[in-house]
């Protein structure tokens, strides 16, 4: 059976997940055979860079097409008022796809989730009859949740589920009760496997797919989105003893005097020390975490746990598809929203710094219906090209201001989609940087200040060594190519049909 146009597409994500950190990718320790057979049978793409190394722009960015300079949702915490529209599945509705999103959102800031949702579609309640609610932000049915294991407070309709199957749920959130947030905890967690929110999404996923696969002439969009392997690292068994710990091999904390050469706000964050972004807009998301460096194999393992757990799920989606029929007529696409530092250079969690640990993703994509790319590939690809990706699957156009480049035709055996990527991160009012990769070199321009960033990654790939300033025609060169892919993102122009 050959790929039909229009195909479905089933659009998985994690949040805070290492590009290494799948088996393809060469991750040890845990088997992930559902990922490695998207990468294998279809294409890893290995340099692939998320538009903002936290959550929620990068989110807004799948959603919109939308560099965050253009969404202006630039860090968690804020929302983008108005809201862009229209949104990727509203313009997919155009070419007759049915849509869901289930598991995580966030593409406003958390407190402001379950109201905005509830304004899209009315109340809704715990009724076991009553599983899916919508529209939302152009999905026809959404299942959403919000927060990250141990440490949050469930909520919308995860939290109905908790209620209606486990009312003792509390016990494994103690954010309920003591109302803190606690990203130093690794090891074991005591949910069951069942009311875990991967297995939760798992089984959301299958629900819908199942009822959208009993109409097969629809084309639909679905978009399955974990929550881990986002901190705190804590796993549920099976899962955390499943990883063989022998084998991990925990990230180089950091060197004394490595900050040296670099701008002034690594030494300082590196101590705890915040006072230069004392701002309303405070969000750096990258700290000195001295009790997680003490348990960095335990961390670890919980991570690849988590991972593991989601490639389970991942494995019953495409057994269902396979069961259906419907596998060679279905497009998968794996990623996640931005990486993890996990105690590399000293630091944990992701954003400010401009590492490769939180600014590259894995890009898994698989059709097995199309003969196209498979592999690994380091073609330099930026997470905003998925939204232009997915349109022109559909046979749709480029809308006009959609960012992204050219994937598609990569993957059909084309050139590669573009020389070099952007990635911006807006999280201070006080340090605002853009990075430009290619695919040798890492320059990172702030606004306002004279200091910078300039890597060579051949040479140095964990950005040990900073050349800003040593070599003026490279950095000449760097800043040219840099302003030229900003000209190539603003997105496609229409042309002059007339002159009034």
């Amino acid at each position: 059976m050959l790929l039909q146009m229009p195909p479905n597409i089933l659009f998985i994500t994690s949040d805070q997940q290492r590009w290494d950190h799948v088996g393809v990718n060469g991750l040890k320790g845990v088997a992930t055979p559902a990922l490695d057979r998207i990468g294998s049978e279809g294409a890893s793409f290995i340099r692939t860079y998320c538009p903002t190394p936290v959550c929620t722009p990068t989110r807004v960015s799948l959603l919109t097409g939308l560099m965050p300079s253009n969404h202006h949702s630039h860090t968690i915490g804020v929302s983008a008022d108005p809201f862009p529209q229209p949104t990727l599945p509203e313009r997919l509705k155009a070419a007759g796809y049915a849509s869901a999103l289930v598991g995580k959102s966030h593409f406003v800031e958390r407190r402001l989730e379950e109201a905005l949702l509830l304004s899209a579609i009315g109340t809704y309640s715990g009724d076991a009859n009553w599983p899916f609610g919508g529209p939302y932000l152009g999905f026809d049915e959404v299942q959403l949740a919000t927060g990250h294991n141990l440490n949050t407070v469930p909520q919308m309709h995860y939290r109905r589920f908790l209620e209606r199957e486990a009312p003792d749920y509390a016990k494994w959130f103690p954010k309920m009760e003591t109302g803190t947030y606690d990203g130093e905890q690794a090891g074991v967690w005591d949910i069951p496997e069942y009311f875990h929110n991967t297995a939760w999404v798992g089984r959301e996923t299958e629900r819908w797919l199942t009822k959208r696969l009993e109409t097969p002439e629809t084309p639909w969009f679905c978009w399955a989105s974990f929550e881990d392997p986002h901190e705190p690292m804590v796993c549920p068994e099976p899962w955390f003893s499943n990883v063989d710990r022998d084998k991990l091999e925990p990230f180089e904390s950091d060197r004394e005097g490595e900050f040296d050469d670099k701008p002034p706000f690594y030494k300082e964050a590196i101590r705890g020390d915040w006072s230069r972004f004392d701002d309303p807009y405070l969000t750096p998301c990258v700290y000195p975490r001295r009790r997680l460096d003490e348990q960095a194999v335990t961390a670890l393992q919980a991570t690849l746990g988590m991972v593991a757990f989601i490639d389970d799920r991942v494995g019953r989606l495409i057994r269902l598809l396979e069961a259906a029929g419907q596998l060679e007529n279905t497009v998968i696409v794996y990623c996640s929203d931005h990486g993890e530092m996990h105690g590399h250079h000293g630091f944990w969690g992701k954003g400010l710094t401009a590492f490769e640990d939180c600014q590259r993703v894995p890009l898994l994509i698989w059709a097995p219906g199309r003969n196209w790319r498979q592999g690994q590939t380091e073609a330099i690809v930026n997470l905003i090209d998925l939204p232009r990706f997915f349109l022109n699957i559909a046979g749709l156009a480029n809308p006009q201001g959609v960012q992204g480049a050219d994937l598609l035709a990569y993957l059909e055996g084309g050139a590669e989609p573009r020389r070099g990527t952007l990635i911006e991160s807006h999280l201070t009012m006080k340090v605002y940087q853009q990075t430009y990769v290619n695919e040798r070199y890492k320059l990172v321009v702030y606004e306002d200040e004279a200091w910078g960033e300039l890597y060579d990654l051949q040479k140095d790939p964990d950005q040990y060594v900073n050349l800003w300033g040593q070599d003026d025609i490279l950095q000449l060169r760097l800043l040219h190519e840099m302003i030229q892919q900003r000209m190539k993102d603003e997105g496609q122009a229409r042309p002059r049909k007339s002159f009034g």
